[in-house]
């Protein structure tokens, strides 16, 4: 069975639908916000493309942590929401987007846990 990633496209899909997000909000922002959002641009297509891999390793590993640091997690929401109505959007069955948005989800919340002990 192929894994969430390759089922929407792989990483170049992830990579291309991040962008697109941060195109979208780009508009309204200062170019410090701008520059900022370059990096959790960046840091957000890595983790999705982690967290949905064939292989994603368990909620505590240390390279999902890795990923999951620095992330905004208001800006995280905000681009699943936009991804899973984004894979609807495109023809992807519903339950693919909330499984692929819900296995993203769960990977971070159990990062963001470690990271909320750690400070």
């Amino acid at each position: 069975m192929d894994s969430l990633l390759d089922q929407v496209g792989g990483a170049k899909f992830v990579n291309r639908t991040v962008s697109e997000f941060y195109e979208a909000i780009g508009r309204h922002l200062s170019s410090y916000e701008t520059c900022d959002h370059r990096k959790q641009q960046s840091r957000q297509a890595q983790f999705l493309n982690h967290a949905l891999s064939e292989q994603p390793e368990p909620d505590r590993s240390s390279r999902a942590s890795f990923l999951a640091r620095g992330l905004n997690p208001a800006l995280f929401d905000a681009l699943l929401e936009y991804l899973e109505e984004r894979l609807v959007e495109l023809g992807f069955p519903w339950q693919l987007s909330t499984n692929l948005v819900q296995t993203a989800s769960s990977l971070y919340g159990g990062c963001e846990q470690d990271l909320s002990i750690a400070c």
